[in-house]
């Protein structure tokens, strides 16, 4: 398991959920940063591909990594991150061995790592 990446996509399905800073309140916000919150600089009304709110920058350049993966990656992301339950009950409902699951896992990372690096050497070269 890659660390950075297992926080980044514990991020994405937290943003998903609706915990992300567009998600809760001016009160909140402020008590999130010690005051004033940043603004966003981002145009409004295509980050949200589910109807669950905006996501913020990083969940959204996360979401369009893993669109570039492949199928089984996506549902591995979906199943682990997303949904609640034991490693175990996941891996059962993927028709997976314990030990399958987490070397996917694992690949799952290695290849959100590789297709988040080819997507900032399009953006800083374009």
């Amino acid at each position: 398991m890659i660390k950075e990446m297992d926080e980044l996509l514990q991020h994405w399905a937290d943003q998903h959920r609706g915990r992300g800073l567009r998600q809760c309140s001016p009160l909140g916000a402020l008590v999130e940063f010690g005051g004033i919150p940043p603004r966003s600089s981002n145009p409004k009304g295509s980050r949200d591909p589910l109807g669950l709110g905006e996501l913020d920058e990083a969940a959204w350049q996360i979401e369009q990594a893993l669109r570039t993966l492949h199928d089984n990656h996506q549902v591995l992301a979906h199943e682990h991150y997303r949904w609640n339950g034991y490693s175990d009950e996941k891996a059962a409902r993927l028709g997976l061995a314990r030990q399958t699951y987490y070397d996917r896992l694992h690949r799952l990372h290695y290849e959100l790592q590789r297709a988040l690096k080819d997507q900032f050497k399009r953006q800083r070269y374009a």
